[in-house]
């Protein structure tokens, strides 16, 4: 049987309304990994500055009983690298009919930025990352504190403390984002799968208005020619 103690939420996971009743359960965890961020945003179970998640641990039933009494037990936990409370990232949402440009998405997340902060020149510096497919939210440098400032602001749903993807290079994620300038993420994005039956009924339709293929002819008509 695997003991599993879920810490309570810290302030620094700011939900609109209608997430804020969401079970604190593992149940609610894994809800969290469906999303296609995840990757990005592990750190970014809400925590405080003096706890992380702590770890999964199986014991044996016999184990378990005395497990759960004891109170003195020294918690182990889940260092994540880069997560330092000064990154954050901001997970957004926007309508689906009609779905916004990429531009769009990029202007949303600046105008947002510069709302908490005060100016766009202060967003262009602080927004250091940001996705338009893989998830829709963006990365900015600001304290705990500012980060509060996110809350209920429009189209906002998640605030989570960022941390690195690629630790060797110390790569938060997502396209890179530079002073106004835009690179693009080094890493596979996600992109929705395309239907092979509806691409294969595709490839039939061109091949039936086109005609047989050329290799197709020359056998047909060879037994022609030899009769």
């Amino acid at each position: 049987m695997a003991s599993l103690n879920i810490p309570p939420f810290s302030k620094t996971l700011h939900p609109n309304s209608q997430f804020q009743n969401l079970p604190k359960t593992p149940t609610f965890l894994l809800s969290l990994s469906s999303y296609p961020f995840v990757s990005t945003s592990l750190s970014s179970i809400p925590l405080g500055k003096s706890s992380r998640l702590p770890v999964v641990r199986a014991i044996s039933d016999g184990e378990y009983s005395s497990k759960r009494s004891s109170s003195s037990e020294e918690r182990e936990t889940i260092m994540l690298p880069g997560c330092d409370y000064n990154h954050w990232l901001i997970i957004m949402e926007f309508p689906k009919d009609p779905a916004p440009t990429r531009e769009q998405m990029i202007d949303t997340y600046l105008n947002t930025l510069a709302t908490v902060l005060g100016s766009m020149e202060e967003a262009k510096k602080n927004m250091y990352a940001f996705s338009t497919t893989t998830y829709t939210g963006f990365q900015c440098t600001v304290s705990e504190e500012t980060s509060e400032k996110f809350k209920g602001l429009p189209g906002v749903l998640w605030v989570l403390p960022d941390s690195y993807i690629d630790v060797k290079n110390k790569d938060y994620g997502g396209d890179k984002y530079i002073n106004g300038e835009i690179i693009p993420c080094q890493y596979p994005t996600y992109q929705p799968k395309q239907n092979n039956r509806t691409r294969s009924k595709s490839k039939a339709y061109v091949r039936r208005r086109d005609g047989p293929p050329p290799e197709r002819t020359r056998q047909e008509a060879a037994p022609e020619s030899s009769s």
